[in-house]
């Protein structure tokens, strides 16, 4: 108990003597008949400028109190000595001019006193986002640099009420023409912009936020022109939710929306290629998996331009999808899987009509699989000249025909067709 008294004690008596310090040194005259250098309504008026400054500032100025000098108060009475300075540069030093310069600085200084507590407060809240050189006041020369440093900051950052540590707790990551998509960073953010929908991570009760942020980060897509049309994306459950808590089509959403099909083709592209790094093998479950979904968005060969060089294995298996209406239409084999120089399997299902002579460039495949094709007719004769080539599986793709040096190939077994 007497030590804690002790150091409260200690700590009056310092802050104290520091005011006294300052206003020995600023607001008393060393010589009788001289005046002080400051006076003592200024240099209260100094000291209340600074935000770190305690004391009692209510009533007349005569009868404020300061408890404790803050740490920027010097600092502020250093700007106003300099003052002098200035005035030096237009009229000799005492002279009327000279006179009159100062009480027009020192006039304008007050002023705009404000000004400076303002900035004061952002480079005292912000401080660790100031570059380190200039997290000492006392090497900012000015109030200009003062501003120049913290004119990007804003004190609405710092606030620190419950509704607006809500509003803080949600990073805007895109704010365009028409809508604005925000990433909730707690529970109760997750709640707030979740409001009139029914995502478990809105809810007031079993709440779904943090399970769902521990694997990555919720989108809430919102209606810059109807608050209440709201969307929910969560990318590595594989959910797109409207705020009924229905999955939403992604294809014709995004087609219909080019902004954000724009945002989020990164983030479709990352998922993309996470998705592919199964050692060099590239796998597609059309139209059920994410790889999928960037297809029916951004198109097939979009696709085909983010496909590794060094692939080794390609599977796509195309399901067609409800009532078929996800059903990608058949093509030719692009010339870009003629490209890869390591691909030994190559296998496409309900996608392909066609097949290139340039698919003899693939010198290390070993399993053709073009099954389920019914619009392939044939068989380039090229397939023949694949050294490495051991099976071609065409099942249930009826119409294929197979040319003699293919067929010559089969029958003395050194390629076996499956059909």
């Amino acid at each position: 108990m007497s030590l804690s008294f002790t150091n409260i004690l200690s700590t009056v008596i310092l802050e104290n003597s520091r005011y006294d310090v300052l206003v020995d040194k600023f607001a008393k005259a060393k010589k009788k008949g001289q005046k002080p250098k400051i006076e003592l309504d200024i240099l209260t008026d100094l000291m209340q400028a600074d935000p770190t400054t305690k004391g009692d500032f209510e009533g007349d100025r005569d009868t404020r109190d300061i408890q404790k000098v803050g740490a920027y108060s010097q600092w502020i009475i250093k700007q106003w000595m300099k003052l002098q300075q200035e005035a030096d540069k237009h009229y000799a030093y005492g002279s009327p001019d000279w006179g009159i310069k100062l009480e027009q600085l020192q006039k304008q200084f007050m002023e705009d006193l404000y000004k400076t507590t303002e900035d004061l407060q952002k480079f005292h809240r912000f401080k660790q986002q100031i570059p380190q050189e200039k997290r000492d006041i006392n090497r900012i020369e000015s109030f200009d640099e003062l501003y120049e440093l913290t004119k990007d900051f804003s004190l609405e950052q710092a606030t620190t009420t419950k509704a607006e540590r809500v509003l803080q707790d949600a990073e805007l990551v895109y704010d365009g023409p028409n809508w604005e998509i925000l990433i909730p960073k707690s529970r109760e953010a997750s709640c707030h912009y979740g409001a009139n929908t029914r995502w478990c991570t809105a809810g007031s009760s079993n709440n779904y936020y943090d399970h769902y942020s521990k694997q990555g980060p919720l989108y809430i897509i919102m209606n810059k022109k109807d608050p209440t049309d709201k969307y929910q994306f969560h990318f590595e459950s594989n959910q797109f939710m409207d705020k009924e808590d229905r999955t939403v089509s992604l294809s014709p959403f995004l087609n219909d929306r080019p902004e954000l099909k724009e945002f989020f083709k990164e983030m479709f592209k990352r998922f993309l290629d996470k998705d592919q790094q199964h050692g060099k093998r590239v796998q597609v479950r059309y139209p059920s998996d994410n790889v999928s979904k960037y297809i029916g968005i951004y198109g097939f060969d979009e696709f085909m331009e983010s496909l590794p060089n060094d692939m080794m294995r390609f599977d796509f298996e195309s399901g067609g999808g409800y009532g078929n209406q996800d059903k990608l239409a058949s093509r030719p084999l692009p010339e870009k899987f003629t490209t890869f120089p390591n691909l030994q399997i190559l296998h496409i299902e309900g996608l392909i009509s066609e097949i290139p002579e340039s698919i003899s460039n693939l010198k290390k495949l070993k399993f053709l699989s073009l099954a389920k094709n019914p619009d392939l007719k044939s068989l380039p004769d090229s397939l023949a000249d694949l050294e490495n080539l051991e099976v071609i599986n065409i099942k249930d793709s009826p119409n294929v025909e197979i040319g003699p040096r293919l067929q010559e190939k089969d029958d003395n077994e050194e390629i076996i067709i499956i059909r």
